[in-house]
C-alpha cells in the first residue's frame, strides 16, 4: 500500500474511489485492465491521502447535496479500511454536507458503518449494492478468494434492509 497526493476526489459525476486496486482476487475483474492507467501493481493499494478533507472542500463548493457513488472500480470496505477508516470518515463528511451515497461492496465491513447509513438515509438516500457472484459458497471462495462467502454477503443484505 502507498500514499498518493490528489487534488481533487469527486468525478464529473459525483463518484468517487478513496483506494485505486484492489486485493479481493476477484477471476472476473475488469478493473485491472491498463486502459485505467493504473503505474502500480494492482494489488499494492494506492491510498488518496486526505481523501475525507478534499471530499469536505468539494461537497462545501456544491450548491445544493447531491448523491455520492463508491465502489464502482475499488470496493470501499478492502481489508485495510479496518484501520484506516477513510470510508468511514467519508461516509462522515457525505452525511454533514446532508448528501446521498450508494456502496458498491462485497464485504461485511460495511456492518461496521451501519449507523452512520441509517443517519444518511435518514436525511437524504443511502444505497447498498452488494455483489451476489454465486450461491455456492464452495464456488465462492474460488472465485472471489480474498472475500466473505455469497452467504454472509446475504446475511448483510438482510441487516440493511432492517
Amino acid at each position: 500500500m502507498h500514499y498518493k497526493d490528489y487534488k481533487s476526489l469527486l468525478s464529473n459525476k459525483n463518484g468517487i474511489n478513496i483506494y485505486r486496486g484492489c486485493t479481493h482476487g476477484c477471476i472476473y475483474c475488469d478493473s485491472r485492465s491498463t486502459c485505467y492507467q493504473m503505474n502500480h501493481s494492482f494489488t499494492d493499494i494506492e491510498i488518496k491521502k486526505d481523501s475525507y478533507k478534499i471530499l469536505d472542500y468539494e461537497l462545501s463548493k456544491k450548491r445544493k447535496p447531491v448523491m455520492i457513488g463508491t465502489g464502482s472500480m475499488t470496493d470501499p470496505y478492502l481489508h485495510l479500511e479496518k484501520e484506516l477508516e477513510y470510508t468511514k470518515r467519508c461516509l462522515e463528511v457525505i452525511h454533514k454536507h446532508h448528501c446521498g451515497v450508494s456502496i458498491q461492496t462485497k464485504s461485511d465491513l460495511i456492518l461496521r458503518d451501519i449507523e452512520l447509513l441509517n443517519k444518511i438515509n435518514k436525511d437524504s438516500k443511502c444505497v447498498v449494492e452488494i455483489t451476489l457472484t454465486t450461491s455456492d459458497d464452495n464456488l465462492c471462495k474460488i472465485i472471489e478468494p480474498n472475500v466473505c462467502e455469497t452467504s454472509k454477503r446475504v446475511e448483510i443484505l438482510k441487516n440493511v434492509m432492517n
